[in-house]
Order: C-alpha cells, then structure tokens, then sequence
C-alpha cells in the first residue's frame, strides 16, 4: 500500500538563532550573579590597582591590634630581610610557587594586609 503525501507542508523552523539568544542571556545572567556573589561575599572584581582599597599606617595599626589583621609582606625575601614591619609576614610574590603554595594554606576567613613599599 502506498503512502499518499499530504498537501500541506510543514515547514521546518531554524531553532539556531533562539539557541544563541538563550546562550547569550544565560551569559549575561550568570555574569551578574557571579558579580553579586563576589561582592556579597566582600570579595569584588577588582579591574585596576586603583580598585585596591588603600589603608592608613593607624589604619592598618588598628586593624592589627583590634581586628587581629595579618601583615604580609609581599617583597623580595632580601628586601623583607633587610628591613620589615615588625609582626609582618614575609611571603614573596616574585617567587610564584613559594607564594602559591603559602597563599594555599593562608585562612580564608582572616584579614591580611599586603605591603610591598
């Protein structure tokens, strides 16, 4: 028995363009969330070392003494060596494995302040 083909014909729809548009907005939406996490979380995008919050000497005095911040110094093991603030930290950036490792163990819910000058 044949097969009759009916008289209509059913267009396909080209879905590709409405897949991009959903890809894109799911981007975006992701974007901003993942922004306000950041920020929620007291951890922004930072884009530029003008970003970087800049503390005070009694500023930082303060912190160390009342809110139990740790100094680090993040200059060369010679520099640090030479000269430091008393109670820093010395944990070398240019040293990248050492600093990454160092950084690895560091507590994610303390303080630290970093200085370099």
């Amino acid at each position: 028995m044949a097969r009759r083909k009916l008289p209509i014909q059913v267009k396909k729809q080209n879905l590709l363009p409405l897949w991009i548009i959903l890809a894109v907005v799911a981007v975006v939406v992701g974007v901003f969330v993942n922004q306000g996490i950041r920020e929620l979380r007291g951890n922004p995008i930072l884009l530029s070392q003008d970003d970087v919050p800049r503390l005070s000497v009694p500023e930082v005095q303060q912190a160390m003494l009342n809110e139990g911040a740790i100094l680090l110094d993040v200059r060369t093991a010679e520099q640090y060596a030479a000269s430091h603030v008393v109670g820093a930290l010395g944990v070398p950036v240019a040293d990248s494995e050492a600093f990454d490792s160092y950084v690895k163990g560091l507590d994610k819910d303390a303080w630290y302040i970093t200085y370099c000058t």
